[in-house]
């Protein structure tokens, strides 16, 4: 079996992955649910271009929950670009999260960490998250940033649409606007959050010409989109990429040839709802369904109408791997890697035997490469090909590529795995980095003895490329550049202490770029 003719369906596994199971196990840990009392208003009052709000203080750190960065996109504004939020006479209390883009249509609010003390004209270095989970799930509450705030970081979380609110197309629409942006709803939201944190940033103690984007899995995806994306062109000065499935190919948005395109998805959606035809009367039928209605018959494992990203012309012109080859992402430091065992994303739906068994194409270097102990251990060889061929090699590409360009470049790849945990398992699972990188280990547990500096360690890095795009030896050793003739990446792996490692498993990469290629 070929890498190309995979490379898909293990990504649209992984789109498709509702119920969540790995990232909910490596998340960081969850913020307090809404229903419970919210803080005491005792932080500092800032005034937003929108009006002046209060959060509180907490760990020596100033938040502020639920702030909009833009208008509720409900009633006519479903599905359009987002509109400026509306503007408030009042002190808007900031202590409580809203609703997550899953649950509701009015979702598009933002949270923010920052030192207790940082000032108007503080300059701190800003970092926006960006949450995974397929487009259909997540919030940007469920991460603390209050590790970075320590450091002198101000964090921003956010939420986007999820969902067919966030990425549906219908020709409908596409007739309604058909030269502006359309589809990508979600990843407008994301650039409309940039935007808010240009505007009013400063007002929190943070440098709006120092922002640091960084998401995991379907916010990593988003990152490397926003990457290209002429719209987000100056918004941010640099990246992180959490395990972003550089080759992901997108579906055309429309087709004029009658092949498979996200609005022939879209009108197979209406239909089962009860909508026909492609007029103003359709639209307005679309924007009338109730926003449960969006979920209905959304996705499933293997499923042909996942709710995706789009290839709209506009935002997205083609997959991450091949913008990054021509040379068209922004120029800004990059930081890019995975986990040793992205493929638990996979596992329950994976017959490793007959994957291996499948695998006819230069076989005898397939097993050299990924068992090189000659185990014949089938599940965990098959475990290694697709983390590399989802995750690793892809990471490897996008690096080459923007190194190419003579530009920072920085690789990790996140193998640590809790000690009790070493001899049930392969590897750090997808998401599984999410605790170590915000030094935040999930509510009831504590990172163990070697986990605890890892966790440090990977905030530090993070935390200083975010300040100087280099993490330099903030958590360790020095972290040297990727590019041509030095391969090299960090490994937060065994010991307690990362590794700087050359040419890190390029027997596997090759091997999979070789099928890849073909």
């Amino acid at each position: 079996m070929k890498a190309k003719s995979v490379i898909a369906q293990f990504v649209a596994i992984f789109l498709l992955c509702a119920n969540g199971l790995a990232w909910s196990q490596a998340l960081p840990a969850r913020q307090p649910a809404q229903a419970a009392p919210s803080p005491a208003l005792n932080g500092p009052i800032v005034a937003t271009k929108q009006g002046k709000t209060q959060g509180f203080i907490a760990n020596d750190v100033a938040v502020f929950r639920g702030l909009p960065f833009a208008a509720p996109p409900v009633g006519d504004l479903r599905w359009r670009e987002p509109k400026s939020p509306a503007k408030w006479s009042n002190v808007r209390a900031a202590n409580a999260f809203s609703q997550n883009c899953q649950q509701a249509e009015d979702c598009l609010y933002l949270n923010i960490y920052a030192p207790a003390d940082a000032k108007s004209n503080s300059k701190l270095p800003v970092m926006l998250w960006i949450h995974g989970g397929a487009f259909i799930f997540g919030s940007g509450a469920s991460y603390d940033g209050t590790q970075f705030a320590k450091q002198g970081v101000i964090v921003v979380t956010i939420n986007y649409r999820l969902g067919r609110a966030g990425w549906f197309a219908h020709p409908a629409l596409t007739k309604e606007n058909p030269k502006g942006e359309l589809g990508n709803y979600g990843l407008m939201d994301q650039i409309a959050a940039l935007d808010w944190v240009r505007d009013n940033i400063a007002q929190f103690g943070g440098d709006k010409s120092n922002v640091t984007i960084f998401g995991e899995s379907a916010g990593a995806m988003s990152i490397n989109a926003l990457m290209l994306a002429p719209q987000a062109r100056g918004l941010f000065n640099k990246a992180i990429a959490e395990s972003g499935f550089g080759r992901f190919d997108p579906l055309p948005l429309h087709s004029n040839d009658g092949s498979r395109s996200v609005e022939q998805l879209g009108v197979a959606f209406a239909a089962q709802a009860g909508v026909t035809g492609t007029d103003a009367a359709a639209a307005k039928a679309l924007r009338a369904l109730p926003f449960a209605a969006l979920a209905r018959g959304m996705g499933g494992i293997g499923a042909p109408d996942a709710v995706l990203p789009m290839a709209d012309g506009k935002l997205i012109v083609e997959r991450a791997a091949d913008g990054f080859a021509e040379g068209k992402e922004a120029h800004v430091p990059y930081l890019v890697g995975g986990n040793s065992d992205e493929a638990s994303l996979y596992r329950r739906n994976t017959n490793s035997a007959e994957r291996f068994a499948a695998i006819k194409d230069h076989r005898n270097e397939f097993i050299a490469a990924f068992d090189p102990d000659k185990t014949g251990d089938v599940d965990r060889t098959i475990a290694r090909y697709i983390t590399d061929v989802s995750i690793s090699e892809p990471d490897r590409a996008l690096a080459r590529a923007h190194s190419k360009l003579g530009l920072p470049t920085f690789v990790y790849h996140f193998s640590y795995i809790p000690i009790s945990m070493r001899d049930k398992s392969f590897g750090l699972p997808h998401g599984g980095e999410l605790s170590y990188v915000f030094d935040n280990p999930r509510a009831g547990t504590s990172f163990d003895a070697e986990g605890k500096p890892i966790a440090a360690a990977a905030n530090k890095y993070w935390a200083t490329f975010a300040k100087t795009g280099d993490p330099d030896s903030a958590g360790g050793p020095k972290w040297p550049k990727f590019e041509a003739g030095n391969e090299t990446l960090l490994e937060f792996g065994f010991g307690g202490v990362p590794i700087v490692q050359k040419d890190f498993h390029n027997a596997r990469l090759d091997w999979v770029a070789r099928s890849l290629s073909k």
